[in-house]
């Protein structure tokens, strides 16, 4: 009875790697999950970005303006569940990656890659956050100046 437990948990396991093998992403789909282009100069872009970063909870962990290179860390802290479950629990650090490239004077590229615990790992979910956050920031303005007279709050 026993050996057939392990022959189907065996087999099971060999099922489920084939599976993950099967949904990886191809080279041309990752690229268009990792990369866009953003119609703004490469100031703006490198502003963006690192709001970005810091808008979605991320420490900036290196800067390079001029290299255009921004690295940004968050970390899940485990240590109630290394308490409760298992020392052998670690913290998850998730790391951001992003490489800005100018192509013209008003549009550059972005490349975001993503990984947990120092592992390559692609994550859909945080690059688009990223996305969208740089795309607010690179689409907002200067704030109108106040003018001198009192708005109804103030009467």
């Amino acid at each position: 009875m026993r050996k057939i437990l392990i022959c189907i948990s065996f087999s099971s396991l060999l099922l489920l790697t084939g599976c993950q093998e099967s949904n990886q992403i191809s080279q041309a789909q990752l690229n268009a999950i990792e990369t866009r282009e953003v119609d703004a100069n490469m100031s703006e872009t490198y502003n963006a970005v690192s709001g970005a970063l810091f808008d979605a909870g991320y420490t900036i962990a290196m800067s390079d303006r001029q290299g255009g290179l921004l690295t940004g860390t968050k970390a899940i802290d485990k240590s109630a569940d290394r308490f409760w479950i298992s020392h052998s629990i670690e913290d998850i650090k998730f790391t951001v990656s992003i490489q800005i490239r100018e192509i013209s004077p008003k549009v550059c590229t972005v490349r975001i890659k993503t990984s947990r615990n120092g592992v390559p790992k692609v994550d859909k979910k945080a690059i688009d956050e990223l996305w969208i956050l740089m795309q607010r920031q690179v689409l907002m303005k200067e704030p109108l100046p106040l003018s001198n007279e009192k708005t109804s709050i103030g009467k």
